[in-house]
């Protein structure tokens, strides 16, 4: 009120007035089947890889959270990596032309990878030093090793999504933070970890549904596990063994 000058109220009118515009619109099932059909190529972000793209019918789903799980070694990073890559590029490559957020917990993101794997994979795209630049300046790498920092780092996504026009949100990985925090034999501890991954999931799944953009978060499986697992919202399990 003191900021305004405004009547309580007034602010109260005000306040109902900005959180309808700011609220999600309605919209019908038959809306959002339309939006998807008019353009198609919106509705995946291509892996590149034919065989797992085909799996994923078109390769990782926008609009839709994304769980990738794998054993230690088996190139989870490499693949947020590769991810963050694309997604920086043209649309008429296949890329969304956008920025990504990083969310690492492992201190795994390593930059000249990043750079290696673009002018690998896209060698007549990244022929300059200036369009390397480009596309590492577009990927905003956060360093959360907690879970509360994890889950703050989270509830704050939306304002940075729109700001930095972000197409891509991957955290690898969610597993890590968890594994330090909790200890499974203790039944309070199994209630606290089951609190923490729904409240996360939950607002991943929001911001992809909001912003029709992909959100991909990594998860650790044990060595004896051998297949890595990619589970989306809008497909069933896909299983590949690793090459």
């Amino acid at each position: 009120m003191k900021v305004t000058g405004q009547s309580y109220q007034n602010v109260q009118k005000l306040l109902c007035k900005v959180s309808l515009a700011c609220a999600p619109k309605m919209q019908t099932a038959y809306e959002m089947k339309m939006k998807r059909a008019i353009n198609p190529s919106s509705t995946f972000l291509s892996t590149t890889l034919h065989g797992l793209d085909k799996a994923l019918h078109g390769g990782v789903a926008c609009g839709s959270l994304t769980e990738v799980t794998g054993p230690p070694g088996c190139g989870k990073t490499q693949f947020c990596l590769m991810m963050s890559v694309l997604a920086t590029l043209p649309i008429s490559m296949g890329g969304l032309h956008g920025a990504v957020i990083y969310i690492d917990t492992e201190s795994a993101f390593g930059a000249e990878r990043l750079v290696e794997i673009a002018g690998h994979r896209f060698p007549n795209y990244f022929v300059t030093e200036e369009k390397l630049f480009s596309m590492t300046r577009s990927i905003h790498l956060y360093p959360e090793l907690t879970c509360d920092c994890v889950l703050k780092r989270i509830e704050t996504l939306e304002e940075e999504i729109i700001s930095k026009k972000v197409k891509l949100v991957i955290i690898d990985s969610i597993a890590s933070v968890v594994r330090k925090e909790f200890d499974m034999k203790l039944q309070g501890n199994l209630l606290e970890r089951s609190n923490f991954l729904a409240r996360g999931a939950s607002l991943l799944k929001y911001l992809a549904e909001e912003f029709s953009i992909p959100v991909s978060s990594f998860f650790f499986l044990p060595p004896s596990l051998r297949p890595i697992v990619i589970k989306s919202e809008k497909h069933e399990n896909r299983k590949m063994k690793n090459r």
